[in-house]
């Protein structure tokens, strides 16, 4: 399978690209560019919101209101004025550190996790942003984490979870309430090229993972065996998203860190595939009473 280039806008940290079913829209990060943005595949229209901050994740919320997880914490941005709200730190105390990839649970509540500015790995938390009885507050629900990324719920007390530096992918025991539980399993990729990054689970339960430095995206069986791939033109590849109204389209983001300038090949930019099967929706964030 072959990814077709859908814009040619060149990011640096192209990033959490998120389907938003009730806008029909595709939103996804540029995390260095410092930029959310945004694409009506049935008109072709998009647009750019420029922020002071790093967005390392989005997910849908209320109408054009998304919820972002950046260098400071949580936020909501108003995309049609471009305010951004603050809803919870996390880190304050880290300049040295931003939020990076993440994703809502089946409960509406959102988890992300940080990384170092510095791009050395070095052990941190996945939070999940809890809304209920009192202020907002990002609370660290598994720890260790190198360089935490794509997160999917294949049942509501299941979590696959990447930690890329690792190469591993991991199924992990994970209650309603409390700490994420005890690794189930893994998935070792290490015989394959590229870190694994971000990913999306299909409606038959297979994981599409990104591949850091791999040029694929690659769709792994709960036991591992690879079932298809798709080539990209670039190395980079972030992560990824079922979208569409039939789910049926996989949009793919990429990062032009790292390669050179003056290479022509369109790193950074947005891509395309239709899929052999159809993918689960994105959850959006329940909102402040979650």
């Amino acid at each position: 399978m072959r990814a077709d280039l859908v814009s040619p806008d060149r990011l640096v940290l192209g990033e959490s690209p998120r389907w938003d079913a009730a806008a029909g829209r595709l939103r996804w990060v540029g995390i260095e560019d410092r930029a959310v943005l945004w694409l009506d595949p049935a008109t072709g229209k998009s647009g750019r919101t420029d922020l002071d901050t790093m967005p390392g994740t989005l997910a849908p919320y209320d109408g054009d209101r998304v919820l972002l997880a950046t260098d400071r914490g949580f936020e909501v941005l108003d995309t049609a004025s471009g305010r951004l709200g603050p809803v919870a730190a996390a880190e304050a105390d880290r300049p040295d550190r931003r939020m990076n990839d993440g994703a809502c649970d089946p409960y509406g509540r959102m988890l992300a996790g940080t990384t170092a500015l510095s791009g050395t790995p070095e052990p941190g938390p996945l939070y999940r942003l809890e809304t209920g009885g009192g202020a907002p507050r990002a609370v660290p629900v598994l720890d260790g984490l190198l360089v935490p990324n794509g997160l999917a719920w294949p049942e509501p007390d299941r979590l696959w979870h990447i930690d890329s530096p690792t190469r591993r992918i991991g199924l992990h025991v994970y209650p309603e309430h409390g700490p994420v539980g005890p690794l189930v399993r893994s998935i070792d990729t290490s015989d394959l090229s590229g870190d694994p990054d971000g990913m999306a689970l299909d409606a038959e339960g297979n994981l599409w993972v990104a591949f850091w430095g791999g040029s694929a995206v690659r769709c792994l069986a709960p036991d591992g065996r690879v079932l298809e791939t798709v080539e990209l033109p670039v190395p980079q590849v972030t992560s990824v998203a079922f979208g569409g109204d039939a789910l049926d389209t996989l949009w793919i983001t990429t990062a032009a860190r790292g390669t050179d300038p003056d290479d022509p090949a369109p790193h950074g930019a947005l891509f395309r595939c239709d899929a052999p099967v159809r993918g689960l929706p994105a959850v959006p964030w329940a909102g402040p009473s979650a």
